[in-house]
């Protein structure tokens, strides 16, 4: 699952192989795509990778691997030393399947929010047919400027989202939105 380890060179992706930084774009389509002189650069998002953020491989983003659980206190049984020791081999679900909103192409957040960093895994997901979040506890709550952030662009993009903070799940976005979370709640649903 880790696209570090790929970009070091551990192991290097074929041309026809997914993208290590989870674009769902073959390798020779998106980060091995063959430059040309007169492109101009692409933004920063764009060429995003994982670098050494294993946030995900952490047991933040919960699942299992070969009969192997992952879960908050327990990281995948197969990463070592901040790379995957099966990458080429992983399943398709959770670690091809999974998606970090930071490294998406086109993603709206700042350096600031890689997982490693922020401690905060964002995690694309979809409400009534638009794209909205789950700020995933990788360690650490949201801070206030992060979720200052999010409130910001969810009002700019009608992006509604989730977060955790001190145990309490809370979401942010059109009322439409508040009374279906409580309502969720209510009924003893899972938010996310």
């Amino acid at each position: 699952m880790r696209a570090a380890a790929r970009l070091r060179g551990v192991h290097k992706p074929g041309r026809n192989d997914p993208c290590p930084c989870g674009s769902g774009r073959k390798f020779k389509f998106c980060h091995g795509a063959v430059a040309v002189a007169a492109t101009p650069a692409p933004d920063a998002a764009a060429t995003r990778a994982c670098g050494p953020c294993t946030a995900c491989c952490e047991g933040w983003a919960e699942g299992e691997v070969r009969g192997h659980r992952m879960h908050a206190g327990r990281h995948c049984h197969f990463l070592h030393e901040g790379a995957c020791t099966i990458y080429d081999e992983r399943p398709q679900s959770p670690c091809r399947n999974f998606v970090c909103g930071w490294l998406r192409p086109g993603s709206p957040f700042p350096e600031a929010f890689r997982p490693d960093r922020c401690g905060v895994i964002l995690v694309p997901m979809r409400w009534r047919g638009r794209a909205a979040w789950v700020l995933l506890s990788a360690g650490r709550d949201p801070d206030v400027e992060m979720v200052a952030w999010m409130q910001r662009h969810a009002q700019a993009t009608g992006e509604p989202f989730f977060y955790q903070q001190h145990g309490e799940r809370l979401g942010y976005g059109p009322p439409a939105f508040q009374l279906e979370m409580l309502q969720k709640v209510q009924r003893g649903e899972r938010l996310w």
